[in-house]
């Protein structure tokens, strides 16, 4: 668990819960100095766990949780990332705000045009992956564009993406949302662009 200055009891709650949970081996990093960014946290996180597999969960409880155990199936069946998809069941879109779900319709279909290939869903943070191969990629975003980084240089790697239907609970039910559209929208832009340009061979991305 990384905590980057929250400041609700979320600290003393992973403290209570690492006590009573003693088998689950849980570990937390406070950050007391300059705040990472959102990327960067993630890094951070990266590179002080010590499992072959990761997952990121929002601490809000908005994610559903209950796929983690196929998540994990998949990952040890060859897997090299598996994610939450918003997009496979209609019940599960309708539970996103219309823009946004106008905006990602758009992106999929521009990444299914300049990728040559189908991306259901590159951006919901819910995810598990190989944290080896993931590191070995890199990574640069440093705001939520982090998550289409991530799915589209597994695929230009040659690795496996596998989808699972779900969506978050929504917003407020589990706590405050920090997405803000507008202020992703330019990043994710920008990692698809790039993930085109390394496919035309026109620079390597990693």
């Amino acid at each position: 668990m990384i905590d980057a200055g929250s400041e609700d009891e979320t600290v003393d709650e992973a403290r209570r819960l690492a006590e009573e949970f003693p088998n689950l081996h849980l570990r937390i990093f406070v950050r007391d100095r300059l705040p990472l960014s959102f990327g960067g946290m993630i890094r951070f996180a990266m590179a002080h766990a010590s499992g072959r597999y990761c997952a990121i969960v929002s601490a809000d409880g908005t994610d559903p949780v209950g796929l983690l155990p196929e998540m994990l199936r998949r990952l040890r069946a060859g897997a090299t990332m598996t994610v939450c998809s918003r997009y496979i069941r209609p019940e599960d879109t309708r539970r996103i705000g219309l823009t946004y779900r106008v905006y990602q319709r758009i992106y999929r279909a521009a990444a299914k045009m300049l990728l040559g290939r189908e991306v259901t869903d590159s951006t919901y943070g819910f995810r598990a992956f190989n944290r080896l191969e993931i590191q070995a990629l890199g990574t640069s975003g440093n705001r939520f564009n982090i998550f289409p980084e991530m799915t589209f240089k597994v695929l230009a790697s040659g690795g496996v993406v596998e989808y699972l239907a779900g969506a978050p609970q929504p917003v407020g039910v589990g706590g405050s949302e920090k997405f803000k559209l507008p202020n992703e929208i330019l990043g994710y832009a920008g990692v698809l662009g790039r993930a085109a340009l390394h496919r035309a061979g026109v620079v390597r991305w990693f």
